[in-house]
């Protein structure tokens, strides 16, 4: 176990979209140019697993890749991962923060960092900044998500609680986190004023529960726990010549989704970015932020995000999207004719707005509405930039495009995480449920002429392989219902998905 932080229990495993395509997005969107979309240098600090950077290094194989982590269990499992993924790309380094300087690594285009500036005290914080700051080339872009404050001022007497629990146990991080959550578990059900009084603790409490000790020990253990304001952030990056560029999630860009409609004109005359995004955390409450710093002084221009929106394709996830999507304060919602008609065109083919305009179905709406309308579309993640298309041939045998989305459909059944394939022409990975990982499975093992009958693969499958299906967290235990229910999700996902995946490349 580290002095500084928790080693001896691995983290919970999860992917994470820390994508430079998304990176990218969040700088044009707010007037800033990109690095360059093929061929970067990227690196994580805090890989844990390598689930999240294995999936991007999958889907950009002509990039390259840099994981750090301390945690040697996580760097065993990330190497493994990218060995049976057969990911050349790909290197992990089992280095301290304060030592890796030492390590030879190119300069980078990305430096992305998950929730580790929270975990981390001092001279680790500033070990890791330091190195991004001297590795990034210049307009590189740095991803730091971290706890902040206000939110969590609430929710750290908590901590402190957790900790007196947690005094019994001093080597052993999940024997720590176990007393700890039961000492405040005990709390709460004894009704402790702090929880009834604190509707933010209980539901924290409650969080905890659900996600297990892994969780508990990493996020409330580390010796140096730290969540911070934005503004003391955004001070310690332009000590480094990084300069605050946005955030995600993308609505929060963007005042009128952001903000509740009261505070709107509270914030009309703030000009200055790190005070108008001081203030919007108080005004949220705000206990998380995920921002993205651009290395140098460099140029804001505002044309900067119709020119991406007119030279970059945007493409729908499903079909068809849906009509609405629940903001914290408000509802952004996409009916009428010039919503139907773009959605219809994006389903059809991912297009840039400059395309789109030249269709005669939009074309009558004007560029400005149009432009607005994708641009809604994109932030509230609707439609999602696309770099490589490839046209859907459905009468084509289907196959898995990359050995290393074959490994993850072929381990999904024994698989701790939700299964994320990479998808080339987005440059990230795309979820896919238990269910739909066995369709894949289907339409590609299976051939198309049977495509209509393929009960007997699904009953194979259920029965001499013994293979577990899991619906809405319940053990299909029912062989009949099982291929009921895969058989349905194959229409489906035929009707809906296949299209998409074969446009973005998880098939071809």
């Amino acid at each position: 176990m580290s002095n500084e932080y928790v080693t001896d229990v691995a983290y919970q495993r999860s992917f994470v979209d820390l994508s430079p395509s998304t990176l990218s997005l969040v700088a044009a969107l707010n007037g800033f140019p990109g690095p360059p979309a093929q061929g970067f240098d990227y690196c994580e600090m805090g890989s844990a697993h390598g689930d999240s950077i294995s999936v991007l290094a999958a889907a950009n194989p002509s990039s390259r890749f840099v994981g750090v982590d301390l945690n040697r269990a996580h760097i065993e499992a990330a190497r493994r991962l990218a060995a049976e993924g057969k990911l050349d790309n790909i290197r992990f380094i089992e280095r301290d923060f304060e030592d890796l300087q030492k390590e030879s690594t190119p300069d980078f285009d990305f430096v992305t960092a998950h929730g580790v500036l929270s975990w981390v005290g001092a001279a680790k914080r500033k070990a890791l900044l330091d190195f991004a700051a001297a590795k990034l080339k210049p307009g590189g872009l740095l991803y730091v998500s971290y706890n902040a404050l206000p939110g969590w001022a609430a929710v750290e007497p908590l901590r402190q609680l957790l900790l007196i629990g947690a005094a019994g146990a001093k080597d052993d991080n999940a024997e720590r986190a176990r007393l700890g959550f039961a000492l405040a578990k005990h709390m709460h059900d004894a009704g402790a004023i702090y929880f009834t009084g604190n509707p933010t603790a209980a539901a924290m409490l409650q969080k905890m529960e659900a996600l297990g000790l892994p969780y508990i020990a990493h996020e409330y253990l580390n010796a140096s726990w730290t969540p911070m304001y934005f503004t003391q952030v955004a001070r310690e990056m332009a000590e480094r010549d990084l300069y605050f560029v946005g955030q995600l999630p993308l609505y929060l860009n963007y005042r009128d989704l952001a903000l509740p409609p009261r505070m709107n004109q509270l914030f009309e005359g703030i000009r200055d970015r790190v005070t108008f995004e001081t203030l919007k955390d108080f005004a949220l409450n705000e206990f998380f932020r995920r921002d993205v710093f651009v290395k140098g002084r460099v140029g804001r221009d505002a044309s900067t995000a119709s020119s991406y929106l007119d030279t970059t394709a945007f493409g729908l996830l499903r079909n068809p999207p849906v009509e609405e999507v629940r903001l914290p304060h408000g509802t952004a919602t996409f009916e009428g004719a010039l919503f139907e008609a773009l959605f219809a065109a994006l389903a059809r083919r991912a297009a840039t707005a400059k395309a789109l305009l030249a269709l005669p179905e939009l074309e009558p709406f004007g560029a400005e509405n149009v432009r607005g309308a994708l641009l809604r579309a994109v932030v509230t993640e609707r439609a999602v930039p696309v770099s490589i298309q490839a046209r859907a041939r459905r009468e084509s045998p289907l196959r898995i495009s990359s050995e290393y989305n074959r490994t993850m459909l072929r381990d999904a059944p024994r698989s701790e995480i939700p299964l994320v394939l990479a998808a080339p022409a987005l440059g990230t990975g795309m979820t896919v449920s238990q269910t739909e990982a066995l369709v894949l499975r289907l339409l590609t093992e299976v051939p198309s002429s049977n495509w209509q009958s393929p009960e007997a693969w699904v009953e194979d499958l259920l029965v001499r392989q013994s293979y577990r299906l899991n619906v809405g967290g319940r053990r299909v235990e029912d062989v009949k219902e099982g291929t009921r229910i895969i058989v349905d999700e194959m229409n489906r996902f035929r009707h809906n998905r296949l299209d998409r995946f074969i446009e973005y490349g998880i098939l071809e």
